[in-house]
């Protein structure tokens, strides 16, 4: 007879817990309650409550591909005067999160760029003897495009959550950066396309996110689409963009938790081109043509928060990764690594 009392108890407990869960709701309150660092407008907010962030990414470029396959110097040159070798570009993301309601969360994003290119100029007998396997840096440095918007949640209920989420993002990068090349020199000419601060078009930035909650893990899916509008002063548009990313998270500990993390780009190339630069075949970085990719990165990433005392609502978090699978229109540099690293505060709400 105890061993029945028993034996339906724990039965009754487990119902109990069962029926729990399936009421419960997905919550930020834990450690993987954010997605990783490098994924944007991933939760929504309780009314009332305010998130500043601030992110710093750091990607690596280096050598080219013509496709899916590593290129030579040598066999740049034969269609082209100059050949990238190096980039490094760092943004620094300032962001601002306020929720008017538990289903509505207003985001703002603003980015400061620091771009900086090695290229190598060919032996070629068409360039005079002092420009011929030199060596040279170019930089760009400034404000890029400024992204408002809108996450709207649809449901939240047996651990899971949808929202969708709706932005524009304001031409607010420079499209005119210029350097010294030791083919202009002493003069400043216009730097390649690579090299510029923002699109220069109002862009449409549409996207869904999917989350879902276990006792220990998590996992996430995220889908968006970044439409340009119209053409810039320069003459060209920005090719569209369509990512995909899913990643699962680990909570080890209610502060601590670690993600593993699939994403995927598809941009579009260029359509028209910067009138500047009247002769495209001297760099590839000139040519339209050398624009569009698709990118496959896997990525690390920890996390780390607090939920209680004077610093409940802050996150620090870290993610890097390298590319798994690439393939680039024409030819383009090829990227070796991403990094991003930052801080979250959430106040207010209830």
């Amino acid at each position: 007879m105890k061993t029945k009392i028993i034996l339906s108890f724990f039965l009754l407990l487990g119902v109990t817990k069962q029926l729990m869960a399936q009421t419960e709701k997905w919550t930020s309150g834990r450690a993987d309650g954010h997605a990783p660092m490098g994924v944007m407008a991933d939760h929504v907010h309780h009314k009332g409550e305010w998130m500043v962030s601030y992110r710093f990414m750091n990607m690596e470029m280096e050598g080219n591909l013509a496709g899916t396959d590593a290129i030579s110097n040598e066999d740049i040159f034969a269609n082209y005067m100059v050949a990238p070798q190096h980039m490094t570009m760092q943004m620094h993301m300032f962001g601002l999160m306020y929720a008017p309601s538990d289903r509505l969360t207003f985001c703002a994003m603003a980015n400061l760029i620091d771009n900086d290119m090695e290229l190598l100029t060919s032996n070629s007998m068409m360039m005079m003897p002092m420009m011929r396997n030199v060596t040279f840096e170019t930089a760009s440095q400034g404000l890029g495009d400024v992204k408002i918007g809108a996450l709207y949640q649809l449901f939240n209920k047996n651990r899971r959550t949808l929202h969708l989420n709706l932005a524009v993002s304001i031409p607010t990068g420079s499209l005119t950066e210029t350097g010294v090349t030791p083919m202009s020199s002493p003069d400043e000419t216009r730097l390649g396309y690579a090299m510029q601060l923002g699109s220069g078009t109002c862009d449409v930035n549409l996207g869904a996110t999917y989350l879902k909650q276990y006792e220990n893990m998590s996992y996430g899916v995220q889908t968006s689409y970044v439409y340009r509008t119209g053409e810039n002063d320069e003459g060209y548009t920005l090719g569209n963009k369509w990512n995909a990313t899913f990643w699962t998270a680990y909570k080890f500990h209610k502060k601590f938790s670690a993600s593993l993390r699939a994403d995927y780009n598809d941009i579009a190339s260029i359509e028209g081109a910067d009138a500047t630069f009247m002769n495209p075949m001297m760099a590839t970085v000139f040519d339209a043509a050398n624009s569009g990719k698709k990118q496959l990165d896997v990525l690390l990433g920890l996390n780390y928060g607090i939920f209680k005392g004077s610093l409940k609502g802050l996150r620090f978090q870290v993610e890097a990764g390298i590319p798994v699978s690439q393939n680039v229109e024409g030819i383009q540099m090829e990227s070796t690594f991403i990094m991003t690293a930052g801080v979250q505060y959430a106040f207010g709400g209830h």
